[in-house]
C-alpha cells in the first residue's frame, strides 16, 4: 500500500514538473512574440477577430485576484479562455499584475478589449501607468489620445513601447500635455528617441537641463539636429571652457555638431580625439581644418587616419587639401590636390616585388606634370 502511495506521489510530482516547465516555455515564447511582432496593432486586431470568437463559457477555473500575478496564466489560458475566465472587475483591480505577464498578442488584445469595456471614456493616466506589456496592443493613433503629463508615466510607457515609431508618438503626446524636455525626461527618452523629434522641439531644451541630464548618444540625429543640440551643450558647459580637457569630456557626446572654430579651440588642449568621435564630426567643418589642426586635434591618435584612409570623411579631407598638406601629416596618408592644380593624385608604395621601377616612373611623371603646370602659368 505504501509503495503505491509513493509511486502515485512520484507520478503527481512528475506531472506537476512537466506542466510547470511547459508553462514556463510557453510564457517565454509569448514574450518573444510580443516583443518581435512587427505587425501594426490594427492589423493584429483584425486577424485576432477572425481567429478568436468570444467564448461562451469558462472551462478552466475563473481567474481570481490571488491568481492574477501567476506568470503561468499565459500558458494555462488561451485567448478564448482568458476572455471567458477573467472578469472585468478582476482585471480592473489587478491591472498592474496582469500587465506584466508575457501574454501572447491575442491574449493582450483580449485584455485591451476588456479595458475598453471598463473605461468607456478612455484610459486615465493612472491606468496608463499600469498597462505594462498591454501597451503593445495599442497603435500610435490610440496612444496619441492618451493623457501623459508626468515623467513617471512617460518612463513607464516608453519602457514598454514596442518600437521607435510608437515611442515618438508617446513623447509628442507628453510634450503636448505641457510636459517639458527637462533632465528627467531626457534621461527617460535617451538620444536615439530624442533624434526623432522635430528641430523646433529640440530647441526647447534648456542648457541647464541638458547639463543635469545623462550623456545622450545623438549619432542617429540629422546634421541639423546635431548642430542644435551642440549649441545647447556648448552653452551648458561654457563654465568649464577654461579647462579644455574637462570641457571636452562633457561636450564629447555632442561634438558631432561642432563648427570648425570649436574644433580648433579643442585642438589647443591636446585632447587626443579618438577616430570614432572624429568620424562623427560634421564633414563640412572638417574640410576647413588644416593639417596642423588635425595633428593637434587627434594627437596620439593621428595615425588612425592612415588606418582608416578609405573612410568617407578621411577621403573628403584628403581630396580637399593639397598633396603637400596631406604628406605633411607624416603618417603615410596619400593623395590630395597637386601643386599645379591638375587634380588629385596618389603614389603607391613600393611592394618589393619588382614594381619599384614602375613606381619611380609614376613619381617622375607626376613631378613633370606639376613642373609643366607651374611653367605654363608664367608663359
Amino acid at each position: 500500500m505504501m509503495k503505491n502511495t509513493v509511486s502515485a506521489n512520484h507520478t503527481f510530482s512528475a506531472k506537476l514538473m512537466t506542466v510547470t516547465i511547459v508553462g514556463f516555455f510557453l510564457t517565454i515564447v509569448n514574450a518573444q512574440l510580443v516583443v518581435g511582432d512587427k505587425q501594426s496593432p490594427k492589423s493584429r486586431e483584425m486577424l485576432f477577430r477572425k481567429r478568436v470568437k468570444r467564448a461562451t463559457e469558462c472551462t478552466e477555473d475563473f481567474i481570481s485576484s490571488e491568481k492574477a500575478n501567476d506568470a503561468l496564466l499565459a500558458a494555462i489560458y488561451p485567448a478564448d479562455q482568458l476572455d471567458a475566465c477573467l472578469n472585468n472587475s478582476v482585471l480592473k483591480t489587478n491591472l498592474t499584475e496582469l500587465g506584466y505577464i508575457a501574454f501572447s498578442t491575442d491574449q493582450l488584445l483580449i485584455l485591451k478589449r476588456k479595458l475598453g469595456e471598463i473605461y468607456t471614456n478612455g484610459l486615465a493616466e493612472e491606468q496608463i501607468q499600469q498597462l505594462g506589456f498591454i501597451i503593445t496592443a495599442y497603435g500610435p493613433e490610440e496612444i496619441s489620445k492618451w493623457n501623459i503629463t508626468t515623467v513617471e508615466t512617460l518612463a513607464l510607457v516608453i519602457k514598454n513601447s514596442p518600437n521607435l515609431n510608437t515611442t515618438n508618438t508617446i513623447i509628442k503626446n507628453y510634450l503636448r500635455g505641457s510636459g517639458s524636455l527637462n533632465a528627467a525626461a531626457l534621461d527617460v527618452i535617451g538620444g536615439t528617441a530624442l533624434c526623432t523629434l522635430s528641430e523646433e522641439q529640440l530647441r526647447t531644451i534648456s542648457p541647464s537641463e541638458l547639463k543635469k541630464a545623462k550623456p545622450l548618444d545623438i549619432s542617429t540625429c540629422t546634421q541639423a539636429k546635431k548642430d542644435i543640440i551642440f549649441g545647447i551643450a556648448k552653452e551648458a558647459f561654457q563654465d568649464q571652457a577654461g579647462d579644455i580637457n574637462a570641457y571636452y569630456k562633457l561636450i564629447k557626446p555632442y561634438v558631432g555638431g561642432a563648427q570648425a572654430s570649436d574644433l580648433r579651440h579643442l585642438a589647443t588642449g591636446n585632447i587626443n580625439m579618438d577616430f570614432q568621435t572624429f568620424s562623427g564630426l560634421n564633414p563640412v567643418e572638417v574640410k576647413k581644418l588644416t593639417a596642423q589642426n588635425l595633428r593637434d586635434l587627434l594627437g596620439i591618435n593621428l595615425k588612425s587616419l592612415k588606418k582608416n584612409e578609405n573612410h568617407e570623411l578621411v577621403r573628403l579631407w584628403v581630396n580637399s587639401h593639397s598633396a603637400t598638406d596631406v604628406m605633411s601629416l607624416g603618417i603615410g596618408l596619400q593623395g590630395g590636390i597637386s601643386a599645379a592644380g591638375l587634380g588629385n593624385f596618389s603614389f603607391d608604395e613600393p611592394s618589393g616585388n619588382g614594381s619599384a621601377s614602375a613606381n619611380s616612373y609614376s613619381l617622375l611623371l607626376s613631378i613633370c606634370l606639376a613642373v609643366m603646370g607651374t611653367t605654363l602659368q608664367y608663359l
